[in-house]
């Protein structure tokens, strides 16, 4: 075995040991060091769609391209353009292409594996139905939240959100109208909060919206308010010949850490239970968690 074998091999035994994004830098790393590759890009292509893994270049230049695809399966391959600013520096590239893609052939399998590994784990952790966070999600990450806002000193309100009268669109309707729903109003919860706060459905009609650095409870009454005034404007279309629709109202209850609770399977039910006094009050409802009138609620 020769030192250049030997160092693939080394090399793309670095490869399995790094998550996806440490792949890319560790393949551009390797053709900078033995192929005095200076800017790359690294695709994904599925049948028609192209996915970028990895881009060191500035996409407002037209550069000289040369590129490896390696096949992957019969509708996914791997796409390594090297670019060039010079046509000289272009015409290296090309004549060294055939050793560049002996590494390659190589390090395509490991980093396709890499993103393969990186999908399923995001499906893990998505609902099916709406595309939000599930409770996977949930149960592993979570956590981390309460962590950060112990060290900066913030809060974060937790917003139970319920369909009102969910079971009745199953019943006069079907699962088919209910998913409808569910999407609707993911996709309205998601529209009116902020890129950094989350929303993950964990249950059958109950979402929990994660609203991060709030300033105080206020703040996250006036979010909820709008949560809930938003998604009653939205209309789901239940027959697309006549172009009827239906329009479903939520409730939400509302718990602030740390003020209500200090870890998160407290935070959650004290959310729980301001859910189940919000819907005790009608549609359209909501209410803010706190001790004394808590403790006059009759759950039976």
């Amino acid at each position: 075995m020769n030192l250049s074998c030997e160092t693939i091999i080394n090399e793309n035994e670095k490869l399995k040991l790094s998550d996806l994004e440490k792949s890319c830098l560790n393949i551009f790393d390797y053709l900078n060091l033995h192929h005095n590759i200076k800017l790359l890009k690294i695709n994904i292509k599925k049948n028609d769609t192209i996915e970028n893994l990895f881009s060191c270049c500035n996409d407002n230049v037209n550069y000289h391209i040369n590129s490896l695809d390696f096949k992957q399966n019969c509708d996914t391959e791997m796409i390594f353009e090297f670019l060039s600013e010079t046509l000289e520096e272009y015409e290296n590239i090309k004549e060294n292409l055939n050793f560049i893609k002996l590494s390659l052939q190589i390090f395509s399998q490991s980093l396709y594996n890499k993103y393969m590994e990186k999908t399923l784990n995001e499906l893990s952790l998505v609902d099916s139905v709406t595309g939000s966070y599930n409770r996977c999600y949930l149960n592993n990450y979570v956590g981390n939240l309460l962590s950060l806002s112990n060290r900066e000193q913030k809060k974060i309100a937790f917003v139970k959100i319920a369909i009102d009268q969910f079971k009745a669109v199953i019943d006069e309707f079907d699962y088919e109208i209910g998913d409808k729903v569910l999407k609707c109003l993911a996709k309205s919860l998601k529209d009116s909060i902020r890129e950094s706060d989350i929303v993950i459905k964990i249950s059958n009609d109950e979402f929990l919206v994660i609203l991060l650095n709030v300033i105080n409870e206020n703040n996250a009454i006036i979010i909820t308010q709008k949560l809930i005034n938003n998604f009653s404007q939205e209309k789901v279309i239940i027959n697309e010949d006549n172009k009827q629709t239906l329009m479903k109202t939520i409730c939400g209850g509302i718990s602030i850490y740390p003020d209500n609770a200090t870890t998160i399977e407290e935070i959650i039910k004290k959310s729980d239970i301001a859910l189940y006094e919000a819907r005790n009050r009608g549609r359209s409802q909501f209410f803010l968690f706190n001790e004394e009138d808590t403790n006059k609620i009759d759950f039976f």
